[in-house]
């Protein structure tokens, strides 16, 4: 009997710290995230998702996860903001390996190249760009062991300023954490 209650508080114990590292990386990804009006003029909306891990990542791409969970993608948060235009955040983060993230980047940014409006964003860590294809701004970078995109329905120069600004901020507050 008491080798089986030493074995359920083993087990309780086990849940718990498995139940904080699933919060510590809610908190973790959405602490990266910028705030509502953090950059002047866009209100974060109420419609955030959490992949806590690769199971859950379908959650932010309606099933099509597959080629995250292939580039090294083990959690991912979305922030949706709004200010004329709506603003998709997703955060990714490829586990502690630095490399999968820049390999992620570096794939998405040959098709990004090609893009109408391509140009770097200079950040402090990793490397970042963005293009105005369309009807729509896309940014994207990396740092550390995090790739990160941004998705503006608009190419005007205030949707590509506010590109920039989310990536900047972004990026430096995962030096600052991450």
């Amino acid at each position: 009997m008491a080798n089986r209650t030493i074995g359920l508080k083993l087990g309780l114990v086990g849940l718990l710290i498995l139940s904080a590292a699933v919060v510590y990386a809610a908190v973790s990804l959405n602490s990266l995230a910028p705030a509502s009006n953090a950059v002047p003029g866009w209100e974060a909306l109420n419609a955030d998702k959490l992949a806590a891990n690769q199971d859950e990542l379908w959650k932010i791409y309606n099933g099509g996860d597959g080629p995250w969970k292939t580039a090294g993608v083990t959690t991912a948060f979305q922030r949706y903001y709004k200010n004329t235009k709506v603003l998709t955040l997703i955060v990714h983060r490829t586990g502690g390996d630095w490399k999968k993230a820049k390999a992620l980047y570096v794939k998405k940014d040959a098709a990004i190249k090609e893009q109408e409006g391509y140009q770097t964003v200079t950040l402090a860590k990793g490397a970042g760009s963005l293009a105005t294809p369309g009807q729509g701004t896309q940014a994207h970078f990396w740092n550390k062991y995090y790739y990160c995109t941004i998705q503006i329905n608009g190419t005007s120069a205030a949707e590509v300023t506010a590109a920039k600004t989310f990536i900047t901020k972004i990026s430096t507050t995962i030096t600052a954490k991450g």
